[in-house]
């Protein structure tokens, strides 16, 4: 017997977009336990799951008007695990010592530093598993990691819980030296570039911006002519605490001093504008033939940085995941926003085109749903590159192509530990690039909470500090202690926007251009493989009938032209695919469980996780399906299952 779907149903179906976009172009379902609020039929409202299926799919369900203010919602990264990583400590998983009797300890047999040992996958878990396993020499990489310092050998190796990219371990010297060292699993990237991007970037922002960065003691990103068998940093050990460890107990002025230096290092970014758009390198490191754009460093220029810095391809992950980096297309270095918005449309169109499997995040295609179709993504993309060139905004403090950290949750973020408020250094580098300011993530990360946003700007309403609910003396101890917790999470979220626009005002400016519809069809565009062409098409005809806010009254004419039959088309298909979102994230409620779009869940949860998808599943087809014919349609469009699986 399955599992039965009840409860109210109220803001369940469709995404949303939230204001806070981000740079990062990948596509992320609702998270657990938001339900996007959608202007739902009364009728839909007050429907018990557990008796017959609701006509989800019916155009009626929204209204024409709802479903165009619809919105998809993103977060850092498409293959980051964002959801609860913000406060998650990096556990040591393994230990292995050498001790007085294991002179002749051979690191490699212990072949857990090899495989991904951090989570599991409830389904398609031989493919994740196999693109983050990496077999390599941990005798040479304990080697050069000791005469990198100056010791003999390691005596104890660490691995960390790992990311979703790389391989991270601590090496403890014979003389008790702590060096880390990490090595990029097969899926992190295109090779070669992405670590010697990663070190030039880290050496550019700690010795030419000034930023606490850990210095680089040994590297190779030449996996097939050196002697560890793989690509390589070994670095300092981060002085001082993740804020992850810290942050629960901050109290006081802690935080807020935090935020206002974190301000400060972003300063620094924003401070030192580049000549074009792409990744940084040493020039040394990228093979002739290979275009670049050479950045001056000036009388910033120190001894301990004697390299020439370049603008070469850019290492975004978005631009590899998912099989996109065997795609041939333009991967910069641009020197134009205009180029660089064009680059991604026709990236994502290349992709399409492609023959590559495209990831399916949690769309539910079953019987009189909204179908994911190659034509529809490749028109769509095909009509955002026609008016790409338009949509750089025209603020020249938010286009100016910036170095950013886009990752900056709080286990990325190290502070003093006898003060909290002192950030010491700031990891994880890989990825980081150059392009316009509006195009990054503006707000750091361990910043953002679910709950209501503050409004954004200086004037009006918005200008008013987050207050109790009115009602607060009534509520009971425990809500009150939930309405304080909100109300410190939405200062501090309003504190950086208004200590940005006083210290940083391009950082100020680019949030607010995040909220345009400019900003927003950039970034649905560079997703439209990822089955979201409907909403790209209903931002697209959002352009054409805003176009002359868009390119002023002396611009040119709208490209673009859609017919009122295509519009009430496109409407419908809109209407059915966030139908389809609002599916995956009721089936993640009912899990009960922290599962991502991928299927990845905690070790220990993977039994209990598995077990209780198959209860869901079965739960779900009773629900959907009127008939055998409709059951079996909607077992083959269950995402949630390995990719080979035919099974109904």
């Amino acid at each position: 017997m399955g599992v039965a779907f009840t409860g109210a149903t109220n803001g369940l179906i469709g995404p949303v977009l939230t204001t806070n976009m981000t740079s990062r172009t990948r596509y992320v379902p609702p998270v657990h336990g938001l339900l996007p609020p959608l202007l739902l039929a009364d009728s839909f409202h007050s429907h018990q799951w557990s008796n017959s299926p609701p006509n989800l799919f019916r155009p009626s369900t929204l209204s024409s008007s709802a479903s165009r203010k619809a919105r998809l919602e993103y977060n850092g990264s498409d293959s980051d695990v964002r959801r609860s990583k913000s406060y998650r400590v990096r556990d040591l998983i393994t230990s292995i010592y050498i001790n007085g009797t294991d002179e002749g300890l051979d690191w490699n047999t212990h072949d857990e530093f090899f495989r991904y040992t951090s989570r599991r996958w409830v389904f398609n878990e031989a493919e994740q598993l196999a693109c983050r396993y990496v077999k390599f020499d941990m005798n040479e990489l304990a080697r050069i990691t000791a005469e990198s310092v100056g010791s003999q050998s390691c005596r104890k190796i660490d691995k960390y819980s790992e990311g979703q990219f790389n391989k991270v371990f601590l090496m403890t010297t014979e003389d008790g030296k702590e060096v880390v060292a990490k090595v990029p699993q097969p899926h992190a990237g295109r090779p070669h570039f992405m670590t010697a991007s990663e070190v030039a970037t880290m050496d550019y922002a700690r010795n030419i911006l000034g930023l606490p960065v850990p210095q680089t003691h040994a590297w190779s990103s030449r996996a097939s002519t050196n002697s560890v068998g793989a690509e390589y940093i070994i670095m300092e050990k981060a002085p001082g605490v993740e804020l992850a460890s810290v942050w629960p107990g901050l109290l006081g002025k802690k935080r807020p001093e935090l935020v206002t230096q974190i301000i400060q290092l972003q300063k620094r970014f924003t401070a030192s504008p580049f000549p074009g758009i792409g990744s940084l390198y040493y020039a040394e490191d990228l093979d002739d033939g290979i275009p670049t754009i050479l950045v001056e460093t000036g009388s910033a220029k120190t001894a301990s940085t004697a390299k020439k810095f370049v603008i070469g391809p850019i290492n975004d992950h978005h631009w590899f995941d998912s099989g996109r980096g065997d795609v041939e297309c333009d991967r910069g270095p641009w020197s134009s926003t205009e180029d660089y918005l064009v680059a991604l449309g026709l990236h994502d169109l290349s992709y399409v085109k492609s023959d590559k499997k495209i990831p399916s995040p949690g769309i539910f295609a079953g019987p009189g749903a909204y179908q994911p179709s190659v034509a529809r993504k490749i028109a769509a993309l095909e009509d955002y590159i026609k008016v790409a060139p338009y949509l750089p905004p025209k603020d020249p403090l938010t286009i100016a192509p910036v170095l950013w950290h886009d990752d900056l949750h709080a286990g990325n973020i190290f502070v003093h530990p006898d003060d909290s408020s002192q950030i010491t250094c700031i990891i994880d580098w890989q990825s980081s690039y150059i392009s316009p300011l509006f195009r990054h993530t503006v707000r750091p990360d361990f910043l953002e909470y679910e709950g209501p946003k503050p409004l954004l700007g200086l004037e009006g309403e918005a200008r008013k500090a987050p207050e109790l609910p009115a009602n607060f003396k009534e509520l009971s101890p425990e809500d009150q202690k939930e309405a304080e917790a909100l109300k410190r999470q939405q200062s501090l979220y309003k504190l950086f926007e208004l200590y940005s626009a006083v210290e940083n005002l391009s950082a100020y400016r680019a949030l607010r251009h995040q909220e345009t519809l400019r900003c927003i069809l950039i970034e649905c565009a560079a997703i439209t493989s990822y089955h979201s062409e409907p909403n790209v098409e209903a931002r697209l005809i959002e352009a054409v009938d805003n176009w002359e806010k868009l390119v002023g009254p002396e611009g040119p004419p709208c490209p673009l032209h859609y017919s009122v039959e295509d519009r009430a088309a496109q409407a419908e298909d809109f209407t059915r695919w966030s139908a389809c979102l609002g599916l995956k994230d009721l089936v993640l409620q009912r899990l009960e469980a922290p599962l991502d779009w991928d299927g990845a869940v905690g070790v220990d949860e993977y039994t209990a996780a598995r077990e209780k998808l198959h209860t869901v599943r079965e739960g779900f087809l009773d629900l959907m399906a009127n008939n055998d014919e409709e059951r079996v349609e909607w077992a083959r469009a269950w995402p949630f299952r390995d990719d080979e699986d035919t099974s109904e």
